[in-house]
């Protein structure tokens, strides 16, 4: 315990004389400082002008002045003529004369009716000759379409058919009717085939073009 207590009283001894000399020398620099090196601040006097400030000026910049454009020349005025008053004369008024005298119309000639072109038509004699000559012609056409009936053939049916057929002046089918019958149903079917496979027939002379006609065709069934 001696030691510690030893350092603590050798270092405060050693404070209090440096506070001692810290204290001497500043007793001996103190009065030595001149004291004319303290600057003494002045005292500014400052006096504040509380009339009103004259407004400012306005400087009045001058005007462009543009150039004086050119005038421009008046056009010549055109003469202008004179207008002329026209002269309206005065028509003499119609002079209407009475008409006393009648005058009839002439009398024109009165318009003959056109009537249509009927071409002659022939004699009956001669009708009949070319119907027989083609009715000969279709009879053998239509015979070339002949098949006869099998059921027929072996029963050994036989007949004959008249037909009416009726065509155009083109030689075209328009219908065919059986005038006389045969005993046999089938017969008469096979007849009316046949004209129709036949059809279209050859053309007729120009005796019978000039509108439909009918011819009488007979057709036979006959076992040779």
């Amino acid at each position: 315990m001696m030691p510690s207590t030893q350092k603590y009283e050798v270092k405060f001894l050693e404070t209090v004389i440096l506070s001692l000399l810290l204290h001497a020398s500043l007793l001996v620099i103190i009065p030595q400082m001149q004291l004319d090196d303290i600057v003494v601040p002045e005292i500014l006097n400052v006096e504040i002008d509380l009339t009103q400030p004259e407004p400012p000026k306005i400087i009045e910049q001058p005007k462009k002045i543009d150039p004086p454009k050119p005038e421009k020349k008046p056009e010549p005025v055109k003469e202008i003529a004179p207008i002329q008053e026209e002269v309206i004369e005065e028509l003499p008024e119609p002079v209407v004369e009475e008409i006393t005298e009648f005058i009839e119309p002439e009398e024109t000639a009165p318009i003959e009716e056109v009537q249509e072109y009927i071409p002659p038509q022939p004699s009956p004699e001669v009708v009949k000759k070319v119907t027989d000559s083609y009715t000969n012609q279709l009879t053998r056409a239509i015979a070339k379409q002949k098949k006869y009936p099998k059921i027929a053939q072996m029963r050994q049916w036989q007949g004959e058919v008249l037909l009416n057929i009726e065509i155009d002046p083109q030689g075209n089918l328009v219908k065919a009717d059986i005038l006389e019958e045969s005993r046999y149903k089938i017969l008469n079917n096979e007849a009316i085939d046949m004209v129709k496979r036949a059809s279209p027939f050859p053309h007729p002379p120009e005796e019978l073009r000039l509108k439909n006609f009918t011819v009488l065709v007979p057709i036979s069934f006959k076992l040779e």
